[in-house]
């Protein structure tokens, strides 16, 4: 691997430029925190001195590390909600609740896990890890905590230091402002994605709400569900009030995986909620 050259004379800069052409060279090293790296290189200019950049590198290392720097500001979603967010995908820090149809919260603890990151589940016992397989998500990124009796956000404060996204419940209730605001702090310190299940929390950045507005399958009372279109409802700080709907659509024989494409409201074909009666 090739060795960047970090003997460039910073003799004369004052402190502040030292620092950021510094970074700007750490920023080129594989393995650095992702909670440090940066999402761009900037360059740094002074009055009497040319345009100071971060080392160009040919190694393939060094490019492929500086690209998942930037990639690690980020968390890419499901079609379904990539399309309403303003860079579609979730910045680190930020925290978000998540209710309504439970195919949403599948899917993006799948598109996470499928892309490397580390999931936690805390208090999820009706989370179907079934589902997530079938939606592509790494079951190995996965870890299942059950808090039991305990309070919850006490796992999820725990796992914010070294888990990418954490997704937890609160039982419905209201967290209170001082212990939301410490939990906000760590989950934006380490650069981590808080989801809520339910419950309300102040300080949210996002709120997302899915439900089912349509599937197909199912004739006269009996057959197999083929697809289900979800509308899907996103707001927040710096994200606009909008709304979507798309269909997610089982494979046929010979395909594998579910795909979700765009619907358009004038196509779907609106259907009561399925029953499901159980063997007794």
């Amino acid at each position: 691997m090739a060795n960047v050259d970090v003997s460039h004379d910073l003799t004369g800069l004052d402190k502040a430029t030292q620092l950021e052409v510094l970074r700007q060279r750490i920023a080129t090293v594989p393995g650095g925190r992702r909670d440090q790296a940066p999402a761009e290189l900037p360059t740094v200019t002074t009055p009497d001195r040319p345009a100071l950049v971060a080392p160009v590198v040919d190694d393939p290392e060094l490019i492929s590390a500086a690209t998942r720097a930037k990639a690690l500001r980020t968390m890419p979603v499901p079609p379904p909600l990539a399309a309403l967010l303003p860079r579609r995908a979730l910045v680190r820090g930020t925290a978000l609740s998540v209710t309504g149809a439970g195919s949403m919260l599948i899917a993006l603890v799948a598109e996470a896990s499928a892309a490397g990151h580390h999931v936690a589940l805390i208090g999820q016992p009706r989370l179907s890890l079934l589902a997530v397989h079938e939606h592509g998500g790494d079951l190995k990124k996965i870890a299942l905590v059950d808090p039991g009796n305990a309070d919850p956000l006490d796992a999820a404060s725990i796992c914010l230091d070294g888990l990418d996204l954490v997704v937890t419940t609160v039982h419905g209730r209201d967290v209170p402002p001082t212990r939301a605001r410490a939990l906000l702090a760590r989950n934006r310190k380490h650069a981590s994605i808080l989801m809520l299940t339910d419950g309300r929390m102040p300080g949210i950045d996002l709120t997302v709400a899915s439900t089912v507005c349509g599937y197909s399958g199912i004739e006269q009372g009996r057959g197999r569900i083929k697809s289900i279109t979800l509308e899907t409802t996103v707001h927040g700080r710096g994200t606009p009030h909008r709304t979507g709907r798309h269909t997610l659509i089982a494979p046929t024989f010979g395909e594998a995986g579910l795909r979700w494409i765009p619907t358009v409201t004038d196509d779907l074909e609106v259907r009561r909620p399925v029953t499901v009666a159980a063997a007794h």
